[in-house]
């Protein structure tokens, strides 16, 4: 995402609106030239997000951690997630099963729903899919925001154009 902007700006070309799907996080949040890209993401560290207590926790620790770790990007976000959610779901099956049989932990898990820190997984429909969890996010101020659907904004964020 960085060095396609990057070399649209070397022609003098500033998209009005530019997505980059699953880009990474940190380069394009500290690069001026991010600002305002949008996104897909499943999990954001902001408010209604975080108000689950699990995915607060999980942040908290995910920040300690990784500060600790000195990564140049402390921050939790899709890729995070969707790790964090993938244990959940292993855990839930597991423990709905009360086996570590994978036949027995996928028909627990076509027939019940899972909690996790980014919502309510299901995985009774056409090919394993459940309900579309997707949000639209953009880069604000330095930091991704969600801006849609708006339930799921960060407080104060609205979809911003050129």
């Amino acid at each position: 995402g960085n060095m396609l902007l990057d070399a649209m700006k070397k022609i003098d070309y500033v998209p009005p609106l530019h997505f980059h799907l699953y880009p990474a996080p940190g380069p394009m949040t500290s690069s001026a030239d991010g600002d305002n890209a949008l996104s897909v993401t499943i999990f954001e560290e902001h408010p209604p997000f975080t108000n689950d207590p699990t995915a607060a926790e999980f942040v908290k620790v995910f920040k300690q951690r990784a500060t600790a770790a000195k990564l140049p990007d402390t921050t939790v976000e899709v890729q995070a997630a969707a790790s964090y959610s993938a244990w959940q779901i292993l855990e839930a099956g597991i423990k709905g099963a009360n086996s570590l049989d994978d036949k027995a932990i996928a028909a627990w898990l076509k027939k019940n729903r899972v909690k996790s820190i980014h919502g309510n997984l299901r995985f009774d429909g056409v090919n394993n899919y459940g309900d579309d969890l997707m949000k639209i996010k953009q880069v604000q101020g330095g930091k991704w925001q969600v801006v849609w659907p708006q339930q799921y904004a960060a407080p104060g964020a609205k979809l911003q154009v050129k």
